[in-house]
């Protein structure tokens, strides 16, 4: 329940933050933690598909979406977690 506040945090934050790739960082970050303590990858996919959703409605470029796309997964690969952003 501690990573789903964690992630809600993000979620409430993303639009000033939105453009920059160490907030795609902190989401792989919450996401692989949330995996490792036994949320299973259905949960943790919907937090992450609910997070695109309301970054991706808040209006931030395309730019700043492959930004967090890319510190995303470069953070996921470095947690050594499966999870990918998807394009």
């Amino acid at each position: 329940m501690k990573s789903l506040f964690l992630l809600a945090t993000l979620v409430i934050t993303s639009p000033a933050y939105a453009g920059r790739d160490d907030f795609g960082m902190g989401a792989a970050s919450v996401a692989c933690a949330m995996l490792d303590s036994g949320y299973s990858r259905y949960q943790v996919e919907k937090v992450l598909n609910l997070l695109e959703r309301d970054i991706i409605d808040s209006g931030i470029s395309e730019k700043q979406q492959l930004q967090m796309a890319s510190g995303f997964n470069y953070q996921a690969a470095r947690n050594n977690c499966s999870l990918r952003y998807r394009d």
